[in-house]
């Protein structure tokens, strides 16, 4: 995330909400390698970026306290964690907040664990506890107000708890949040408290621009669209009436009904007018989410740390290529093999009543999507798995193409129509596709050729029997 303060001149602060350095639990030797290849490569790379701020995620406790506390000594940027305290001292295992100055501005930024998560946290470590955060979050901001101009808090509550938290604690100024279920972004103000949550999957830059015009204490901010909106229509307006004052003139006869809207749109710009003046000389907050783009030019410091970790994460995993899937095995052992719990139940399973769709399939990119980058050269398996698979985080979070349940390989119907279990009958299938399902993986930059209609005949996806 990135936190930037205009007055004069560009401030910038980078911060992240956590869960930085692990993604699953690492089950074998191998992924424990693996990970431990991750984090030199996370930390390295975010000291070359510049990184200030990073919150203590429960994911990055996964090798316990003395560990991350260890990495942290090879960080030249700070692990903040508010709520996270040892059992007998009562006192945090890391700074609680910090203090940055910027333009000025004291912002003071404080990180959250969700005390959920105490249970699992038994487990790594007994010595160890998470705090309410929301209490423990009252009670620090009580204190930062008196010194601080801002305060930022970066959040592994998820969608709900982040919306309490604003909710019981006005005294906060931004929840930058993360953690929780949620698979899409929120912009929204809870209690005239914003809250920035970003896309999942790392897609996305998220950045917040602070205008800083009036510096008298206590600092308020307003959001930016507020104002923007109100300028966009006087511009429409201002510009409809230079259109029909161009045409009075040029037909040289003052028609009436011209005239009366005229005469309504000079009036509406001076209601206009009038509303923008109280948004002058006021402090203004705005949110975007910048897309990460492969046409954005490579880093050669870090794209160097990521061709290391590539080439030695490879010499870990020895995949093998698989056969294609319909020649694996006989489609009564492939169905054998699908748990009768599942979520997914794969596109062999679909095919008893949509053989036509099915048999269209087989033919498709999609259909061969996990094996196409068994010994991609240019990007680690796992980045690509998201996309390249079925079930990804539902069923689980694959490492390497093996790891993919034979049933679900490939981008199958159920990747698009959402899980099968329980269909036909109460079971809930999309029937339509539409845009935003295909746009998750067939990005702008990724697929810059993806055009709906056309990719939908490809793939033979018709609703027939």
């Amino acid at each position: 995330m990135v936190f930037q303060i205009k007055k004069e001149g560009k401030k910038l602060l980078l911060l992240d909400t956590g869960n930085l350095l692990f993604r699953k639990p690492l089950q074998t030797e191998t992924k424990r390698k693996d990970a431990l290849l991750r984090v030199d490569l996370l930390i390295q790379s975010y000291n070359e970026i510049g990184y200030d701020v990073v919150n203590v995620g429960e994911k990055d406790l996964m090798l316990g306290p003395r560990f991350l506390s260890e990495t942290t000594q090879k960080a030249r940027f700070l692990f903040i964690s508010a709520n996270l305290i040892d059992k007998k001292t009562q006192k945090g295992i890391f700074a609680p907040h910090v203090i940055k100055e910027i333009a000025g501005i004291k912002i003071a930024i404080l990180g959250f664990l969700d005390d959920q998560f105490n249970a699992t946290l038994q487990e790594i470590d007994p010595n160890l506890t998470i705090l309410d955060p929301i209490t423990t979050s009252k009670e620090l901001t009580k204190r930062l107000r008196e010194t601080s101009d801002l305060i930022i808090v970066l959040s592994q509550l998820g969608e709900s708890k982040d919306r309490k938290m604003a909710r019981e604690n006005p005294q906060i100024d931004l929840i930058l949040g993360g953690g929780g279920d949620a698979l899409r972004a929120v912009m929204e103000r809870i209690n005239e408290v914003p809250i920035y949550r970003l896309e999942p999957r790392g897609g996305y830059l998220g950045r917040v621009d602070y205008s800083l015009n009036d510096t008298r204490k206590p600092i308020k901010f307003l959001i930016s669209s507020e104002r923007e909106e109100l300028e966009k229509r006087l511009e429409r307006m201002m510009i409809r009436s230079k259109q029909i004052k161009a045409e009075i003139t040029k037909s040289g006869k003052p028609e009436e009904m011209k005239l009366k809207e005229l005469k309504f749109l000079e009036s509406k710009q001076k209601e206009l007018e009038k509303n923008l003046l109280v948004f002058e000389n006021k402090n203004y907050y705005k949110h975007t989410a910048i897309p990460v783009q492969l046409s954005v030019e490579d880093d050669p410091k870090i794209m160097k740390g990521v061709e290391y970790y590539r080439a030695e994460s490879a010499k870990l995993y020895k995949p093998k290529v698989a056969s294609p899937l319909e020649k694996e095995l006989s489609e009564k052992e492939m169905l054998a093999r699908i748990p009768k719990d599942s979520l997914y139940v794969g596109a062999i399973t679909c095919k008893k009543c949509h053989e036509v769709n099915y048999r269209n399939w087989l033919k498709t990119k999609h259909a061969k999507a996990s094996q196409t980058i068994v010994a991609s050269p240019k990007y680690a398996q796992e980045e690509c798995l998201i996309c390249h698979s079925t079930g990804y985080g539902k069923i689980g979070e694959y490492a390497t193409v093996d790891d993919i349940p034979l049933f679900l390989k490939g981008v199958q119907c159920e990747s698009c129509h959402g899980p099968g279990r329980g269909h036909p009958g109460k079971g809930r299938i999309e029937r339509r596709v539409t845009l935003g399902v295909c746009r998750n993986c067939h990005t702008k930059d990724q697929s810059p050729t993806f055009n709906y209609a056309a990719y939908l005949e490809k793939i033979g996806c018709k609703i027939t029997k």
